[in-house]
């Protein structure tokens, strides 16, 4: 998968909640990882995606105390940032 179809499947995900809103979206692709960063009910949430082997590791950027969580695919995503 390629940056553009990358930026367009995570932006897919964000923009059809349901329950949750979501503003401000951004996914930033580089060489080493996804940066994305939004609004999410009214709360900053970043996140950093490092692709490997196994999918992808997901580092909430500003929970610290939270490790690393392993996901396999992006539609993971939802289940890891709890949006529905």
């Amino acid at each position: 998968m390629d940056t553009n179809e990358t930026e367009a499947t995570i932006r897919n995900l964000f923009n059809t909640c349901q329950s949750d809103q979501v503003e401000s979206l951004l996914v930033q692709c580089a060489d080493w990882g996804i940066n994305i960063r939004m609004f999410l009910n009214g709360e900053m949430l970043e996140l950093d995606l490092m692709k490997n082997y196994e999918g992808y590791e997901v580092t909430f950027v500003e929970d610290r105390d939270k490790g690393p969580i392993q996901i396999d695919e992006l539609s993971d995503l939802l289940k890891v940032t709890g949006v529905s």
